[in-house]
């Protein structure tokens, strides 16, 4: 795989060091269609509505939710919204380190566009080089569901951080959460791993992802064609492709890893006759994945990790790699 090369960097953020990728945020062109098809097919459950914001919130039980699905009408969305990712939110340990992060980066002149108390989390957005939004969180309940189920419609509490409130030190996030299995569905997810992003400027977004968000790099660098970055706790959380002459710059797959290579295989078999048709399917040493596309044409990628190492990945060849990594 051309200019693809390992590191050995074990560089970690100045303010941040989040665990994993928590939730991936999409806009997409009919919420009430599209949460439908994220059921049946990708296997999600709808746990709670904004009707007000035209939004559905899908979670398996892993998180208060593994996906947000915002439609392109929404008041949140620009004028022209396509679909496409909206938002990315890394989770942290404990809502202390996210505040003391956010202090020293606003101390540092960092900006940030907002802070939100969402009752079950609290968050930082601000917007990467390329202009995608990420969110910073942090948990502060560990049993969501009373608070987050059903039709929500009500403000947000106003908080600043480390003012309103003490900031929690414990950690809240589900640390062994119930994983409900829609046994109808296509797919069986675990959870929501990554997004794969083709980065307008590819240095810019490595450094912000490394040095102010705080992923370390799995496979590749700042030099390199593609970069797996990962948290304290996953095998990579985000994927970044250069862009090339036919490789635009935007959303390129959110990943879902599903239990085993058994049922990834039912599931691909399963895809006969249901109207979706696979993409691409990558039976790799690395991983094995398959990708589809939703009702607005946004790739999704199926996979079951094999030996994922930095030194496997580094043989795919390139048009394996998009689909695989």
């Amino acid at each position: 795989m051309s200019n693809f090369t390992a590191t050995d960097s074990e560089k970690r953020g100045r303010y941040f060091k989040p665990r994993r990728l928590g939730h991936a945020n999409l806009f997409v062109s009919d919420y009430d269609r599209a949460a439908d098809f994220y059921k049946s097919v990708v296997g999600f459950e709808e746990v709670y509505r904004q009707p007000d914001n035209q939004a559905s919130f899908l979670s398996n039980g892993n998180t208060y939710h593994d996906l947000a699905l915002t439609d392109v009408h929404s008041k949140y969305a620009a004028k022209d919204q396509k679909p496409g990712i909206w938002h990315l939110a890394f989770e942290l340990e404990t809502e202390a380190d996210m505040v003391d992060g956010y202090n020293r980066a606003v101390a540092d002149g960092v900006p940030f566009s907002f802070v939100m108390d969402h009752d079950v989390a609290r968050s930082l957005y601000q917007n990467d080089p390329d202009g995608n939004m990420v969110e910073i969180y942090a948990d502060v309940e560990k049993d969501w569901r009373p608070m987050r189920s059903g039709i929500i419609i009500k403000e947000k509490p106003k908080w600043v951080p480390g003012v309103t409130s003490v900031p929690l030190t414990g950690k809240n996030y589900p640390e062994d959460p119930e994983i409900v299995v829609v046994k109808d569905a296509i797919f069986h997810p675990k959870r929501v791993t990554h997004v794969a992003l083709v980065a307008q400027n590819f240095e810019a977004m490595y450094d912000y992802y490394v040095d102010t968000v705080g992923l370390s790099p799995l496979y590749g660098g700042r030099n390199s064609d593609v970069v797996v970055l990962r948290g304290t706790a996953s095998d990579g959380d985000l994927t970044l492709y250069r862009k090339t002459r036919d490789l635009a710059p935007g959303l390129h797959h959110v990943g879902f890893e599903v239990w085993d290579d058994t049922d990834l295989k039912r599931s691909i078999a399963a895809l006969a006759g249901s109207g979706v048709t696979v993409e691409r399917e990558v039976d790799d040493v690395a991983r094995h994945s398959v990708v589809i596309r939703d009702n607005d044409g946004l790739r999704l990628q199926f996979y079951v990790n094999r030996n994922f190492t930095a030194e496997t990945i580094a043989k795919a060849p390139r048009e394996d790699a998009l689909y695989l990594l």
